[in-house]
């Protein structure tokens, strides 16, 4: 009879007297053993029958479909482990935008509600302007928490476009006036450079994410980049210096969108709802005060376009 290493390891101390496999008896191997331990020879067969399921009931005997079952149900209510990688928009500081509730927490919070099963949540994004290239420089150090995350959630998109880079297109931004020393720069050549530039970086990024859970059931999101430039009061923007940012968030969002869902992420498309069909509506009240995070309203609304992407292909 063929017995599984769990079994035997359970039952070697009544080795050549029963066959522990699905609960058997061997009656030709009771029968040695009642010559290797002969104090057994006065007690009922049925006795020994007792003693021997006794020390083989570790649950290995179940019946196939059964311990199958048990299994699956175990796995259905174990934590699943929601990690978040990015810059200050997921991270949610209460420096800027005080007694919000992010909406990481918030998505987090919906996952566990809507499949029923507890979520582990790692926001590991930073409050340290915090680029593309730099997030690929540290993923070798998040390897092994993303690797074992059930739900990605990438929100890297707003340090790295063009606009917000040192110099703007090559221009010069003066922090006292909020304004760039060249406007005309920040043209249709600057938006495709920049996006280009970016491209490969993403790809990377994102083929990365997925080659760590190794086709294991995930689910993949990303955030694109709202506008925090249309409506900026401080900058008191002409019309045209508007149409251009505009130009540099359209080029951005269909090349970020496209990189994600190319590697299998959901790109969620938080710049059209925070500014419109057109991209240029103001966010206003959907910003905190500092005009660059999301209000607590703000959190609200991405949370519910994350939600709206749906738990295939965990739920």
């Amino acid at each position: 009879m063929v017995k599984s290493d769990k079994l035997y390891g359970r039952c070697r101390s009544y080795e050549m007297l029963f066959a522990c496999n699905r609960g058997a008896v061997d009656p030709a191997m009771a029968a040695k053993a009642k010559l290797r331990f002969p104090g057994l020879s006065v007690l009922p067969w049925y006795l020994v029958v007792l003693i021997a399921l006794a020390g083989c009931a570790d649950g290995s005997s179940l019946p196939t479909s059964q311990r199958v079952t048990e299994s699956v149900a175990a796995s259905a209510s174990a934590p699943l482990n929601f990690v978040v990688i990015g810059d200050s928009i997921p991270y949610n500081s209460p420096d800027d935008c005080p007694n919000c509730t992010g909406f990481v927490d918030r998505y987090g919070k919906a996952i566990g509600e809507s499949l029923q099963r507890p979520v582990m949540t790692s926001n590991l994004s930073e409050h340290t302007g915090l680029t593309l290239a730099g997030l690929l420089a540290e993923l070798p150090s998040l390897g092994s928490q993303l690797a074992e995350a059930d739900v990605i959630l990438v929100g890297i998109a707003h340090n790295s476009i063009a606009l917000n880079s040192d110099m703007p297109c090559g221009a010069t931004f003066d922090e006292s006036t909020n304004q760039l020393s060249d406007w005309s720069k920040v043209n249709a050549r600057c938006a495709k450079t920049a996006a280009e530039t970016s491209r490969p970086q993403f790809d990377q990024l994102f083929s990365r994410l997925v080659d760590l859970r190794a086709g294991k059931p995930t689910i993949f999101l990303t955030v694109n980049k709202y506008s925090d430039w249309i409506g900026w009061q401080a900058a008191h923007l002409t019309a045209d210096q508007q149409k251009r940012t505009v130009l540099q968030h359209d080029v951005w969002n269909t090349m970020l969108c496209d990189v994600a869902e190319a590697n299998h992420f959901d790109c969620v498309d938080i710049y059209h709802a925070f500014n419109g069909p057109h991209g240029t509506k103001a966010a206003g009240d959907l910003l905190a005060a500092d005009y660059t995070h999301p209000s607590d309203k703000g959190n609200a609304l991405i949370a519910k376009l994350l939600v709206a992407r749906g738990y295939a292909p965990l739920g």
